[in-house]
């Protein structure tokens, strides 16, 4: 028969817990008894007091044979004999010798009272006096002896009491020892004879001389023996050499370093990663590297090339540029890229020129041409230089010093070639640009712009022919800011297509405030890239335009080469369904960007726009005169109308009449002016024209 672990556990809970209840009984009892002993004593001193009581009663009526005396005398007698049988019966004595004397001596005094109380004669009195002083006495007497008689009972009780509990102790002590001493060989030695086992096995299992483990009593060591000769026998039948184990050991930490190295490693171009490139920044600085510089190099249009010619193409570019880079470097350089088309590269040079001239041949080894299937593609990049301890000794601050110069290079690329060192005076220009775009995006949400308008003339009467919508924003201390400035951070948040919307509602309210007064003018719209790469803005305008019962000829929309060049088969597309709703599409800014006669044979506008550089220079530089002609010519063979922009003087007017220009447009005639003044000034226009 087998025994069980938490049969004997449940056997020795319900031990401890009997002699937890039988010691709590026994220790009541104790209470109880000495509670008893404590009443027992005060009762006895009672019958003691009342008893001393019968002498001095007697003797004040021997004095003054006073009535109350004899009255007084029988009360008390009454009341020792009550308390005295009372005691008797607690004391379980009735039946004993002192119990009998006590009815005797009460017997006694009581006849004796009833003598006394009869007696006349002094004589007889004395006497009966003294035999009730006797009696008295002797009453003393025995009720000290009943009180000593039940205090040793009382002390027997405890006595007895104390020795059950000394019983239970032993008992409860024993069995609890047996318990436990059972416990332990079933469960602290079987668990060390495992333990050796598992220890022999595991030291040296091919030597390993396995013995049975033996038989027990106990069903959960039987069991587990049962289960530890099967799992010898498994892995009997499943031994893995000492070799095997090294060889999957050196595997693991291969797969870890492996794993290590991918952590740190661009899974593109094979270059160290921002984290690695972060822990050796880390290394130079506690071995105290001497000065170095940081470039921060930026694909210039990567986005474009996604665009265009899909992402496989943009691979190809971050591979070239990646290869590049480790031909130009030195062998202490480090380089890495960070993310996207960005890199980093940490070069050693002795001076800040030295570092402009390894930027300079890294541009160069970049910029050489890539064939790709049966396109050749020329790749340019920006560069910003940091260095390092002068600017920051902060590996994170130095990469912002860095991309900082990179990004002024890259907004100034006739300036810097490309190419900037970071200086205390771009990262002011830099926090300038951060606060003003923080206080643009506040004006997007409150929709804080607004919307002016210039006059656009007809050359051949001076009549107006329409005005153009002009974006203007005013920030909160009242000043204006140009919207070269802030349009390209528009367009960078994608929040030109918010403005976008507020500009076109506002260009459609002023169009239908001039024909309320009987002045049908076109109001000519700007529009961005970013506008025409949403898959929407085609069924926005056609909702907003077409649907309301405008006509989309009365919106002509403007869009400059930069804008086209960015998605140009996506922007071709676009303005294609928009020429077919009926918007005219109008070429601004033409000749200051990519513009190319492809462009114009393949779009369809229906107006160019002649920039205000070249109408500012025309007088001066014959060469530009020459341009300014040569694209009113190419327009007209192309059948395109020609508008000139910034005329500013009368003789601006007249070269423009000179070449045949349909429209002009400048301060010549008027500036921008916000609604009402624009409808003002229109409806006065020909008191201003008489002077043209």
């Amino acid at each position: 028969m087998k025994i069980s672990i938490k049969k004997i556990l449940t056997l020795f809970v319900v031990i401890v817990a009997v002699f937890m209840v039988v010691m709590f009984y026994l220790s009541e009892k104790q209470d109880d008894v000495k509670d008893a002993v404590l009443k027992l004593d005060e009762e006895a001193f009672e019958i003691g007091q009342q008893a001393s009581q019968l002498n001095v009663i007697v003797a004040d009526y021997n004095l003054y044979r006073s009535p109350n005396s004899l009255s007084q005398w029988s009360a008390t007698l009454d009341k020792i004999e009550r308390q005295s049988v009372h005691l008797l019966n607690v004391t379980h004595l009735e039946e004993k010798v002192l119990a009998k004397r006590l009815d005797t001596d009460i017997s006694r005094i009581r006849m004796q009272f009833d003598l006394l109380r009869e007696a006349t004669i002094d004589t007889d009195i004395q006497w009966i006096t003294i035999n009730l002083n006797t009696y008295s006495q002797n009453l003393i007497t025995h009720l000290h002896n009943l009180s000593h008689e039940a205090r040793q009972i009382a002390s027997e009780d405890l006595q007895k009491l104390s020795h059950y509990q000394y019983i239970v102790v032993v008992v409860t002590a024993v069995f609890s020892i047996i318990l436990l001493v059972i416990l332990y060989s079933a469960l602290i030695v079987p668990l060390k004879t495992v333990k050796s086992e598992l220890k022999r096995i595991g030291e040296d299992y091919g030597h390993y001389d396995h013995q049975s483990f033996q038989k027990s009593r106990i069903q959960e060591w039987d069991e587990l023996t049962h289960d530890l000769e099967e799992m010898y026998q498994q892995l009997k039948s499943t031994t893995v050499s000492k070799k095997a184990l090294v060889a999957e050991v050196e595997m693991r930490k291969e797969a870890e370093d492996s794993a290590n190295c991918q952590a740190r490693t661009d899974f593109l171009t094979g270059l160290p990663n921002r984290l690695s490139f972060f822990e050796h920044f880390e290394t130079l600085l506690e071995q105290g590297s001497k000065s170095a510089f940081l470039l921060f190099l930026d694909i210039d249009n990567f986005k474009s090339y996604n665009d265009n010619l899909g992402h496989i193409v943009g691979d190809a570019i971050l591979n070239k540029v990646s290869s590049a880079i480790l031909e130009v470097i030195n062998v202490e350089d480090k380089v890495a890229r960070l993310g996207g088309d960005e890199f980093a590269i940490l070069h050693f040079a002795d001076s800040d020129q030295s570092a402009h001239d390894f930027a300079r041949t890294l541009q160069s080894k970049i910029r050489m041409p890539i064939d790709f299937e049966s396109t050749q593609l020329r790749i340019d990049c920006s560069i910003g230089i940091a260095c390092f301890p002068d600017d920051s000794i902060e590996l994170k601050q130095l990469l912002s010093c860095a991309d900082t110069a990179m990004y002024f290079a890259k907004r100034n690329p006739v300036t810097t070639s490309g190419i900037q060192s970071f200086t205390p005076e771009i990262g002011d220009e830099s926090k300038t640009n951060f606060n003003l775009y923080h206080q643009l995006r506040k004006s997007v949400e409150q929709k804080d712009f607004e919307v002016w308008f210039q006059p656009q003339i007809d050359m051949t009467t001076l009549s107006v022919s329409g005005f153009e919508a002009l974006l203007r924003w005013k920030k909160a201390d009242g000043t204006y800011v140009s919207p070269s400035e802030f349009v390209p951070m528009l367009e960078r948040t994608v929040d030109i297509v918010k403005v976008g919307e507020l500009v076109f509602e506002k260009s459609i309210a002023f169009q239908k405030k001039l024909a309320e007064r009987g002045m049908e003018h076109y109001v000519s719209v700007n529009i961005s890239a970013v506008q025409l790469e949403r898959a929407d803005f085609v069924d926005y305008l056609h909702a907003l335009i077409v649907n309301q019962g405008l006509k989309a000829s009365k919106f002509p929309l403007e869009l400059t080469e930069t804008a086209i060049f960015q998605n140009k088969n996506a922007t071709l597309n676009s303005l294609k369904k928009l020429n077919e709703l009926g918007f005219s599409l109008q070429l601004d800014d033409f000749g200051t960007g990519n513009a190319s006669l492809d462009l114009l044979k393949n779009f369809p506008f229906s107006i160019i726009k002649i920039d205000k550089s070249f109408t500012q220079e025309a007088l001066n530089k014959p060469e530009t005169r020459a341009v300014v002609k040569a694209i009113t010519v190419l327009s007209k063979d192309l059948n395109f109308d020609v508008i000139i922009e910034g005329v500013e003087t009368a003789k601006q007017q007249a070269l423009a009449r000179e070449f045949g220009i349909k429209f002009a447009q400048g301060y010549f005639y008027a500036q921008a002016m916000p609604m009402d003044e624009a409808i003002e000034w229109r409806e006065n226009y020909q008191q201003y024209s008489a002077a043209l």
